[in-house]
């Protein structure tokens, strides 16, 4: 006889999301089990919940190719917004409900759960014969998917062009991983931008202690996350290697610092998620906890009225971050030109 194993998800906050990641963890289902996940419930689904409560689930399919998985939902939330978003053909792909990840168009309140694979945008720019660094061709991929929510404010769409390229930069640089999954929306009550971005790659900690200059030190995963948002903290770090000698988009270990201090100054939040932790920062105010997820994910959420001046913030985030540098022994002491704008906004001077 078939045993049904059924998961309710009553809401989807992180909560939520990290008790049910645990009771699957705890839960192995076998060949004769019918798995059953409940979206019933749910009334609100927000970026940054679709894209790890999706993660979280297509690896526990991964991880049990013999058992049968089903997925239910009420019609009127399942046909309409998490339908449009893509949010249940991210999680298993051949279910008859909604579109595919990016296959929305998007609009200028929401950017659709949609994959970004690197190598294919490489393959792209080449068979344009636009043989440009990585770092470029993400910077131009930020500018589309910031102008679909940047709501015709250029100063605002110049941030958050800079907020995406510097946490999409994370995933190539550091996560052993050449893909990643984007989500946003605009909320016009709270005239607020959130922007949600997930890689399924080695995390933090792992990627810090790649370097020997840091795992004296950043002895645990929370460690890490801690660490990460301290100017000039880099898996790339090493006492002879200095950024600022190499290519223009040569690591400096300021990107989270640049994002986390950002969302602060806008009296936005910032959330990060690495493997066992997270860390929110909101109203100031910062907040740690226990996770249950194999990747990276990070959370902005930034007022659009409140940013008039975006290079005159980027300079004085990036000074305030190279005075914190110096008191860290092994960090960059220099933010890398990247670090302190978008590349086609900086005269660089290199002929002069």
């Amino acid at each position: 006889m078939c045993k049904i194993l059924e998961y309710k998800i009553k809401k989807m906050n992180l909560k939520e999301i990290f008790k049910l990641s645990k009771e699957m963890d705890l839960s192995i289902p076998n060949d004769e089990t019918e798995v059953t996940f409940d979206f019933s419930d749910v009334r609100k689904f927000d970026p940054l919940p679709m894209l790890l409560t999706g993660s979280i689930i297509r690896r526990y399919i991964s991880n049990h190719p013999n058992t049968n998985f089903d997925i239910t939902w009420s019609d009127n939330v399942g046909k309409s917004y998490a339908g449009t978003m893509g949010f249940y053909k991210y999680i298993y792909e051949n279910i008859e409900i909604g579109k595919k990840p990016g296959e929305a168009k998007g609009s200028n309140s929401y950017i659709p759960i949609t994959c970004i694979d690197f190598n294919e945008l490489k393959k792209l720019e080449h068979e344009n014969n636009n043989f440009i660094p990585l770092g470029k061709i993400i910077e131009k991929e930020s500018k589309k998917l910031s102008e679909i929510v940047s709501k015709g404010n250029s100063e605002f769409h110049e941030m958050l062009t800079f907020l995406i390229r510097e946490i999409m930069r994370n995933t190539p640089e550091h996560s052993d991983t050449d893909k990643l999954w984007i989500c946003g929306q605009y909320w016009k009550s709270y005239n607020l931008a959130e922007i949600a971005i997930l890689d399924e790659g080695i995390g933090i900690f792992q990627s810090l202690k790649k370097s020997l200059s840091h795992r004296k030190y950043i002895l645990n995963n929370l460690d890490a996350l801690k660490w990460s948002l301290k100017a000039g903290i880099s898996e790339a770090f090493s006492p002879s290697h200095n950024p600022n000698n190499d290519d223009t988009w040569s690591n400096s270990g300021f990107g989270l610092f640049m994002v986390s201090e950002i969302c602060k100054y806008l009296n936005g939040s910032f959330c990060l998620i690495s493997y066992d932790n997270y860390i929110l920062v909101d109203n100031d105010e910062l907040k740690v906890g226990d996770t249950s997820f194999e990747g990276t994910a990070i959370r902005i959420s930034v007022p659009c009225y409140k940013v008039e001046n975006t290079k005159e913030i980027l300079n004085s985030i990036s000074s305030k971050g190279e005075e914190q540098s110096k008191l860290i022994e092994n960090s960059f002491k220099k933010a890398s030109i990247p670090s302190k704008g978008l590349i086609d906004k900086i005269n660089l001077n290199i002929h002069k």
